[in-house]
């Protein structure tokens, strides 16, 4: 925590800088923090969360603008192609900028080429889960299940393309197990599915299972390179000997190519130093992320490394969502 409040400290001059950097323009706007999400969920929350202290920072009216659909696609294509006056920005996420790139024919942009980063907010584990009524225990029991009877390797995945059914799809290679992935139209009916027993496991995030972990489900693993504090007993899946899964999905800020680098700058101090606030902390953490603000560059690496690592394994399973 110390660290990130050093080099938000670090950055915060640089949204002052003297006129040599090109300024988000105050006399036009406001500024347009697009959701690929509808209203109520939780992108949108964190969006309006954002908003009022982002005006504070740079001195602009910031509005939240919805614009839902194909898991985010749709945001994003029109946020590609806005002005680079600073005045339009998206909410992105690892599904929008890496996954649906991969798994859309329809998809026309590049998460990699056509937006400049702005920041990472966030970032948020999977987790492996059974109905409490599941026989297995652990993954290793889950895995012999699914082997010996069919039945037990459908997981259920918040959305077709999803980071999840790539994460069980890689799963089974990696073990010799056909696993079959059930797509679902978004965690709510998963989980519903999941505490009912009518599906024999799932892969969505931590968030939606931790509260029921125990009692009306197993957790059985998770991503990432270290435990989480919301199932502390739930080993990771690097633990358990699958080096492959460490990277977490995220949530950043974009904004179109054509912005100005001075500009970009300007909003990645504003936005680190916004989302290291403690009321905007809090408020990831309620929503099942945990808070990881960080300059741009960071999703610049992210997004090259996921593609380079799921690219392939999105190819050879010869998943289209179209």
């Amino acid at each position: 925590m110390q660290r990130r409040h050093l080099l938000a400290s670090a950055l915060l001059p640089l949204a002052s800088a003297g006129p040599v950097w090109a300024q988000i323009p105050t006399g036009r706007g406001p500024l347009r923090l697009v959701v690929g999400f509808p209203a109520g969920g939780s992108a949108d929350v964190l969006a309006r969360t954002l908003t009022d202290k982002l005006k504070n920072e740079l001195d602009v009216a910031v509005v939240v603008d919805n614009r839902s659909g194909a898991g985010g696609a749709i945001a994003a294509d029109y946020v590609k192609t806005q002005a680079g006056d600073g005045l339009t920005i998206l909410l992105g996420t690892t599904h929008m900028m890496v996954m649906a790139p991969l798994t859309m024919k329809s998809v026309r942009y590049d998460g990699a080429k056509d937006f400049k980063p702005v920041a990472r907010l966030s970032s948020f584990n999977e987790a492996i889960t059974v109905p409490i009524s599941s026989p297995a225990n652990t993954l290793k029991e889950w895995l012999e299940l699914a082997k010996a009877d069919e039945k037990h390797a459908n997981y259920g995945v918040p959305a077709p393309g999803s980071l999840p059914q790539f994460i069980g799809y890689r799963l089974g290679e990696l073990t010799r197990t056909k696993l079959v992935s059930v797509p679902y139209r978004g965690t709510a009916p998963l989980t519903q599915d999941l505490l009912g027993g009518q599906i024999a496991a799932g892969i969505l995030p931590v968030a939606d299972m931790a509260q029921y972990h125990g009692k009306r489900v197993k957790v059985l693993a998770i991503n990432g390179t270290r435990r989480t504090d919301r199932l502390p007993n739930v080993p990771t899946l690097q633990e358990l000997g699958y080096n492959e899964f460490n990277h977490l999905e995220w949530t950043g800020l974009f904004v179109p190519n054509a912005t100005p680098d001075a500009t970009v700058r300007q909003l990645e101090a504003a936005a680190i130093k916004v989302s290291g606030a403690p009321e905007v902390q809090e408020a990831l953490q309620k929503l099942g992320s945990n808070p990881d603000p960080s300059p741009g560059s960071s999703l610049t690496q992210a997004i090259r490394d996921d593609l380079g690592r799921w690219g392939p394994v999105v190819k050879a399973s010869g998943f289209s969502a179209d």
